[in-house]
């Protein structure tokens, strides 16, 4: 782990696997994640039951 922080930190990338796989699935998640929280953001400002149901208090 030590070796890899000192490549980043001095410019090596050449030990960094830069395929495209991880890239992909990270990004995916990313977008999915972001996507559902924005989703249920929307359900709980638009949904008067789902915000009375998570804060307590009608809207």
């Amino acid at each position: 782990m030590r070796e890899l922080f000192r490549s980043v930190l001095e410019g090596d990338n050449d030990s960094i696997d830069t395929n495209g796989t991880q890239f992909v699935i990270m990004g995916g998640a990313l977008i999915f994640f972001n996507l559902f929280l924005m989703l249920c953001l929307g359900i709980y400002w638009i949904n008067p039951s789902v915000h009375e149901y998570i804060s307590g208090r009608p809207l």
